[in-house]
């Protein structure tokens, strides 16, 4: 698949070249309904998007695969409900190379745990989603479709 931009040289891509502008208005940017879902509820609505817009990845599924309890080392269960918007919650969208190959898609929630007996704010992150792509270009480009999609962007 070849990048939107890469025929345009470094330094004249505008938001009004005919290749952005198709891809934002193109039916496949739909945001999702995330409200009321649980994190397996949203994977299962996000992994059946991207195969509709030819963004699809070798692989997409909640960072917490095994459902293991501890969702403080292993990310949010299959059954939390996906994290509502608020001044101290967020969902960030995020691009890594991977350990051997390809580069993987990050869906993490950022947010201010209470700390018992403390004036003082912490955050702390929790692994949402997973996806894995092998090449720089479809990361990003997945990246913001996940991004739109999830209404974080």
């Amino acid at each position: 698949m070849q990048h939107p931009l890469s025929s345009i040289p470094f330094g004249k891509a505008g938001v009004t070249q005919p290749a952005v502008l198709a891809a934002a208005m193109s039916p496949e940017r739909q945001r999702l309904d995330i409200d009321g879902k649980t994190v397996e509820q949203v994977w299962s609505e996000l992994s059946s998007a991207p195969g509709r817009s030819e963004l699809e990845p070798e692989w997409i599924c909640p960072a917490n695969l095994n459902d293991d309890p501890d969702e403080a080392t292993s990310g949010a269960r299959f059954a939390r409900p996906w994290p509502q918007r608020s001044a101290w919650n967020r969902i960030a969208v995020s691009v890594h190379i991977g350990m051997s190959e390809g580069w993987i898609i990050h869906v993490d929630w950022i947010f201010c745990p209470e700390q018992v007996d403390s004036l003082r704010r912490a955050y702390a992150v929790m692994p949402l989603l997973r996806a894995k792509v092998f090449s720089s270009h479809q990361a990003w480009d997945l990246a913001r479709f996940i991004a739109h999609a999830l209404d974080v962007a």
